[in-house]
């Protein structure tokens, strides 16, 4: 069976970026401090700001999924003396660079010290409409409960993207043609993936 999933594309079209009301972008190095964890974000900039000075940036960050949704995670850098931008947050999807845009508007967004998400369709569907309600429950459900969530609340959300997901699958597929960067999340052309 073939998968979806969200992917950080090397290059992201300006249209989908307007559809996010997002137009400032900045590339910023990744050089995660020697005590921070992965998905950490506000914590490893305030230790690090502790240590060495500076500010916090909030700001986001992109994935994509299936060519269908854009994927927009709240993220916090070190703005440093000389303005520029450093992340600290060991980042697996990334290696040593980060496409981000400053939003200082996400502090009033902040839940339990706990950064938000949001998810935006980037076509017209009511059953991706469906699945991405279902993902934004779950970053509620996280956001309200401090990041502790039942276990049997997340199964059944789970369950109902499960029932959703084949025809997520097939959406994808036919909303990515061969010169996208495939569905699958490989970074490669569709064309030299999953044609």
């Amino acid at each position: 069976m073939q998968l979806m999933q969200y992917f950080d594309p090397p290059t992201i079209d300006k249209q989908i970026l307007r559809k996010a009301k997002i137009s400032d972008i900045e590339i910023i190095p990744i050089e995660p401090h020697e005590n921070a964890t992965p998905q950490n974000y506000l914590n490893n900039v305030k230790n690090y700001i502790h240590l060495y000075g500076g500010q916090i940036q909030l700001g986001w960050i992109f994935l994509i999924m299936g060519n269908l949704a854009l994927k927009l995670t709240a993220h916090a850098v070190v703005k440093r003396g000389d303005d520029s931008l450093l992340c600290v947050t060991p980042n697996e999807y990334r290696n040593n660079k980060l496409r981000f845009s400053p939003d200082d508007s996400i502090e009033c967004l902040i839940k339990n010290n706990f950064l938000p998400m949001k998810f935006i369709p980037l076509i017209q569907n009511s059953t991706l409409n469906e699945y991405l309600d279902i993902e934004r429950d779950m970053d509620e459900l996280r956001l309200e409960n401090s990041g502790v969530v039942k276990s049997i609340d997340i199964q059944l959300m789970h369950l109902k993207a499960s029932a959703l997901y084949p025809s997520i699958l097939e959406l994808a597929k036919k909303h990515t043609h061969k010169n996208d960067f495939c569905f699958c999340g490989s970074n490669k052309k569709r064309k030299k993936c999953c044609g």
